[in-house]
């Protein structure tokens, strides 16, 4: 028989030997820092990397987490066990009443309501007041156009603080269409329409829009608010 006969197949890898091989993943590293990238995939660069992470995020994590624990923790507790030293983690019984007391003491539905309302009129008169002023300052290029965007921006500098005064006596002085703006959600709504920064950031965005499609808009006989 031929030597070639007599020789056996090899024996596979181990397990223990293949696992020995395989590399871990190199942690890649798009910014240049303090810690070469050669030191960070070294064996105790990775230690020190995972753990130094895994601290962070789980600090992190108590630190935001554990404040609205207590806080859900100790609605759910009677007035004793809250007050008791050292307090419990965990309620001893739970007590979902004071909720529905606390809904119905404070009148929580009718506030929640109202804000409502005015967080979504004071968007509406937003939107339409400074989406339109934006697209005139863009699209339809008045005179003076970067002037009146330059004075509208000026006044980010202002601190709000130092017009509460004056936009209270302009909302009771000057009515509007015979309205009395006091006790209205009018006085809310329009003295915040205009801003600024939100101009500047939708003109910014209608600036980005190829005037073709607003051309191609127009020969398909669109008008100024269809093309909007």
């Amino acid at each position: 028989m031929s030597n070639a006969t007599l020789q056996r197949p090899a024996a596979p890898p181990s397990p223990g030997r293949r696992a020995r091989r395989r590399q871990p993943k190199r942690i890649e590293v798009q910014f240049r820092t303090i810690i070469s990238p050669h030191q960070l995939n070294s064996r105790w660069g990775r230690r020190v990397y995972w753990t130094v992470l895994v601290a962070t995020v789980v600090t992190f994590t108590v630190v935001f987490l554990l404040p609205m624990y207590w806080m859900i923790t100790g609605a759910l507790k009677s007035a004793e066990e809250f007050a008791q030293v050292p307090p419990t983690l965990f309620p001893k019984e739970l007590n979902f009443g004071k909720f529905l007391e606390s809904w119905e003491l404070f009148d929580i539905g009718t506030l929640l309501k109202n804000t409502v309302f005015y967080a979504v009129g004071g968007w509406l008169i937003t939107m339409a007041v400074d989406v339109t002023a934006a697209y005139a300052l863009s699209k339809l290029r008045p005179a003076l156009g970067n002037v009146i965007l330059g004075a509208m921006l000026a006044t980010l500098m202002i601190p709000p603080m130092v017009v509460l005064i004056p936009t209270y006596l302009a909302i009771h002085d000057v009515p509007l269409l015979g309205w009395d703006l006091l006790n209205n959600p009018w006085g809310l709504w329009l003295p915040a329409a205009a801003n600024g920064f939100n101009i500047f950031l939708l003109k910014r965005f209608f600036d980005s829009i190829p005037r073709e499609l607003l051309e191609a808009a127009q020969i398909d006989g669109g008008g100024p608010f269809r093309i909007l």
